[in-house]
């Protein structure tokens, strides 16, 4: 699960770990308040609006801009708020930017800042964690890492002997680091590495990070990404993105299923799917992309699912409104078809109730009780297409999505 700006530095400064003064705001009005309170504080004659959303490359798209007044922090503020944010690493759509944080201006005394890149997330083929880092820290990173890998470091970290003093000095070395800081870069870079790993990250980058004149370390933006697996140990930040983003992100559904113990993850696509299985989950989901529609979700339902679970688990499908097909792919074994298939019409007629959303809905039952199934289902008058084969299957998708995208 990806963070927000904002909530990786409540991380960091829970680890002692010094980032600039910031306040969030959700409008231009908060934004002023917010605004003299930083001004009081720092003292500094400038601040920077930076739009909160899961994306990188904010800086070079207009979500992140400087305001040396508190007209310009209003002004800025409105431009930026309520507006779709188009990165390189959002969809053509954007995401919707509903807080921003205003920032310390880290820069407003550092004439020739030096910036650094750091990064640390693991790595599965090697079962260990790395350190990538770099002395060309900022907006460009990217094109160094491509044009320059020479410049560009690794360190491994052993899992169980974790970070050790030597790597810190090895790492502040390669960065050019003087003596002066270097006793500043290890305390920082351990307390980092303690950060990532106590909070179940699967990454932290801080890009830039830098050094000041004064010889302090300090991360200028980070961005986390919490292990999914570990959101129940992660409560508090599972919980804030679903309130502070639900309806851009689907996660108000990723809660849903996840109370209910059910495998789901909320993609962008507009074919729903329900699927016992990973490995049968995950070829379904192929066959989509192949036929020429996008999955809407990953959706797992178990091996041993009973009918309160089908019924939750196709609720969740029928309330994304980015859903025009659902595709139900069952192999019961453990599983009987004739409880999937009682479990779907239930969640239909409720979810509709006297409004019935013509949702097509294509289904391949095979297994225990799948003649029950299909005569079960047939009698419901539903939209509902029968197929054997996933080849038929593909083949309905690609007819009904002639039709649902007129």
């Amino acid at each position: 699960m990806n963070l927000h700006e904002y909530q990786g530095r409540e991380i960091l400064n829970s680890f002692s770990i010094s980032v600039p003064y910031g306040i969030l705001s959700s409008s231009p009005e908060e934004a002023v308040e917010a605004a003299k309170i930083i001004f009081q504080k720092t003292g500094k004659k400038s601040l920077i609006i930076k739009a909160q959303i899961h994306a990188g490359g904010r800086g070079k798209s207009g979500g992140i801009q400087s305001a040396k007044s508190l007209d310009e922090v209003y002004e800025k503020s409105k431009n930026i708020l309520g507006k779709f944010l188009v990165t390189p690493q959002t969809s053509k759509k954007g995401e919707l930017v509903k807080k921003i944080l205003l920032s310390e201006d880290i820069y407003f005394y550092e004439k020739n800042p030096v910036e650094y890149y750091l990064s640390i997330f693991v790595n599965r083929d090697i079962e260990k964690n790395i350190i990538l880092y770099s002395k060309e820290g900022g907006v460009n990173i990217e094109d160094i890492s491509k044009n320059s890998p020479e410049k560009v470091y690794t360190e491994k970290i052993d899992p169980i002997l974790g970070l050790q003093l030597f790597q810190t000095r090895k790492i502040a070395f390669n960065l050019g680091i003087d003596n002066n800081s270097l006793k500043n870069f290890s305390s920082f870079l351990i307390s980092v590495y303690s950060a990532y790993k106590n909070c179940d990250a699967l990454l932290f980058e801080i890009n830039p990070l830098i050094k000041t004149f004064d010889n302090k370390i300090i991360p200028v933006d980070i961005k986390v990404v919490l292990d999914d697996n570990s959101l129940f140990r992660q409560k508090k930040y599972f919980i804030n993105n679903i309130n502070n983003n639900q309806e851009q992100k689907g996660l108000s559904l990723e809660k849903e299923a996840n109370e209910a113990n059910l495998n789901f993850l909320k993609l962008e696509g507009n074919v729903g799917c329900m699927v016992n299985g990973a490995g049968l989950a995950m070829a379904t989901m192929d066959m989509i992309k192949f036929c020429g529609g996008d999955p809407a979700n990953f959706l797992d339902i178990g091996g041993s699912a009973d009918k309160k679970r089908v019924e939750k688990a196709f609720s969740i499908l029928l309330k994304d409104k980015y859903v025009k097909i659902i595709l139900v792919n069952i192999f019961g074994g453990i599983v009987r078809c004739d409880t999937v298939a009682k479990g779907i019409i239930n969640s239909y007629y409720k979810i509709n109730k006297d409004n019935i959303k013509n949702i097509p809905v294509i289904i391949r039952l095979q297994g225990t009780n799948e003649k029950t199934a299909k005569k079960i289902l047939q009698e419901s008058l539903l939209p509902i297409y029968f197929t054997e084969t996933l080849e038929d299957a593909s083949n309905k998708i690609k007819d009904l999505l002639k039709v649902v995208k007129r």
